[in-house]
């Protein structure tokens, strides 16, 4: 099977590894996954029949446009924890809600906070994949979180806090956690359907403390969206001591949904960014918009470095001069 990718190369057929077909409507966990005839139903089945570093390749078909056609709903967390086998989406690669997708199931409650989808590995690729939270309960208003290092993400849109009872504190559409040296090119992060920000929450959260934390991660040619309720609302938030050496942001647009257009609230600043701490990395922005903001940062934390052209305030958009914030 050749599945066409960014810049019309392919992905299938030259891996050293095998293909494993997922179907999560018409599939069955008692198949093989060898072929698109014979797959299986769940990522959980398909990752248990792959092996750590051979390229192996897990094929996430969409079966129609609807959610029910193209989701694999999840009843436990999935962690994705296999170094170098990679996920890729077969639908038509729109970028926005594309139609492989990951989710918990209908009616999902937890008794303590759970993440929905974890990737610990390292060395993975995944594209044209929808990790989405819709959950009704505040104990699973986190989406995705990364922890392991060196994976790329192409095309993929990490949707969270995906219902209002999600609105809580902590709450993020992707985490970082002692994370380093990942790339996310044409990302969607973030969802403006459901209005956030009356709790401490964001759509992108830097985590962990200490020598290892998030360093040289990229987001490339990425939208970040929310939808505020309130001016408290942030893009991003950064802790003390969560990010080492630089994360790069370039070419990305920050878009709110601001009073007057979607009946959202223009939030005072676009990145909470706390100083200090050892390590004390940067945030670095080249040539990116933001929207529905009043500021970059409220108060300047000196680890914002930003070089870009102004706009016009008429355009409910900000832009950034070539120095720190």
């Amino acid at each position: 099977m050749s599945v066409l990718l960014q810049g019309g190369k392919a992905f299938g057929p030259f891996t050293s590894g095998r293909e494993i077909y997922v179907k999560p409507a018409s599939g069955s966990d008692g198949h093989d996954g060898k072929t698109p005839g014979r797959a299986v139903k769940t990522l959980s089945k398909a990752l248990s029949l792959a092996t750590a570093n051979q390229n192996d390749v897990v094929y996430l078909i969409s079966e129609g446009a609807t959610g029910a056609l193209s989701t694999d709903y999840l009843s436990a967390a999935l962690d994705w924890d296999k170094n170098g086998v990679h996920l890729i989406g077969i639908n038509s690669g729109n970028g926005v809600s594309p139609r492989s997708r990951i989710s918990w199931v209908s009616g999902m409650t937890a008794t303590a906070d759970t993440v929905m989808f974890t990737v610990s590995a390292t060395n993975c690729y995944f594209a044209n994949i929808q990790i989405c939270n819709f959950a009704a309960d505040a104990n699973l208003a986190f989406n995705c979180e990364i922890t392991g290092d060196r994976n790329k993400f192409y095309n993929c849109h990490f949707a969270g806090i995906g219902d209002n009872l999600q609105d809580a504190a902590g709450a993020y559409s992707l985490l970082l956690t002692n994370s380093s040296e990942n790339l996310f090119k044409e990302c969607t992060i973030g969802l403006d359907t459901i209005a956030r920000g009356t709790a401490a929450n964001s759509e992108i959260l830097f985590g962990g403390v200490g020598v290892n934390g998030c360093a040289r991660n990229k987001f490339v040619d990425c939208e970040i969206i929310t939808w505020a309720e309130a001016a408290g609302h942030q893009f991003v938030i950064v802790p003390e001591a969560s990010i080492d050496r630089w994360n790069l942001f370039k070419r990305c647009s920050f878009i709110n949904m601001p009073t007057g257009i979607a009946s959202g609230t223009t939030m005072t600043e676009a990145l909470d960014v706390t100083s200090g701490g050892v390590p004390n990395g940067c945030l670095v922005l080249k040539d990116c918009s933001f929207f529905g903001v009043g500021d970059v940062e409220a108060a300047a934390s000196g680890y914002v470095l930003i070089h870009g052209s102004a706009v016009t305030a008429a355009d409910n958009s900000l832009g950034g001069a070539n120095a720190p914030s």
